[in-house]
């Protein structure tokens, strides 16, 4: 059973790399310590610039009422497999945007929710349909996400440069044994070869 500490002290056994390999472990074990503390500093500072977003967006997105404008011509389509948002497929969109111009487009085939013939769209100040904004539960969950990615990217990337280092390490030591066996080994096995 090894004591604890033998490599901090003098001894003939302890080699310069029984010294480096504890220094690592040490390191490591440091690091690996404040992997939490960076994971945290790396979501809450994409938690900033995200919260920095949705008060943007939101800023600058506005929800308005749409109206349906059924077609004047045109069959409908026919099958008993048409979803009721294929239905609508052809049928106009009119809404005023917020700076009271008014605009239209066609249904899209991926505009399911439908109430009583009207459909909320989110628009920029032009009436220009853009995505909708980004909600602060969502913001946070990214922010979460990116520390937690971070900080085991950060894990994976401290393991794999220690045991490349414990491998040089390794290497070093093998070397070094061999050196040593073969300014020994000379006399290994021959009786009296000092004499």
């Amino acid at each position: 059973m090894k004591k604890f500490g033998w490599q901090w002290r003098r001894n003939a056994l302890r080699r310069r790399t029984d010294v480096i390999e504890t220094w690592l472990g040490l390191l490591t074990t440091l690091l690996f310590c404040l992997l939490p503390l960076f994971g945290w500093w790396v979501g809450a500072s994409v938690d900033r610039t995200l919260q920095r977003v949705v008060r943007t967006e939101r800023s600058e997105r506005f929800l308005v009422s749409a109206t349906v404008v059924p077609r004047t011509s045109g069959k409908q389509p026919s099958g008993a497999t048409a979803r009721p948002a294929d239905q609508r497929q052809g049928d106009v969109l009119r809404w005023t945007a917020p700076d009271h111009s008014s605009h239209s487009t066609t249904v899209s085939v991926d505009l399911e929710v439908w109430h009583q013939g009207k459909i909320q769209l989110w628009t920029d100040r032009s009436g220009h349909l853009v995505p909708p904004p980004l909600d602060s539960a969502t913001a946070a969950t990214h922010s979460v996400l990116a520390g937690t990615a971070a900080a085991t990217s950060a894990g994976g990337l401290l393991l794999i440069t220690r045991q490349v280092l414990m491998w040089r390490l390794m290497r070093r030591r093998l070397v070094s044994w061999e050196q040593e066996w073969a300014r020994v080994g000379q006399d290994w096995g021959r009786a009296g070869a000092d004499g």
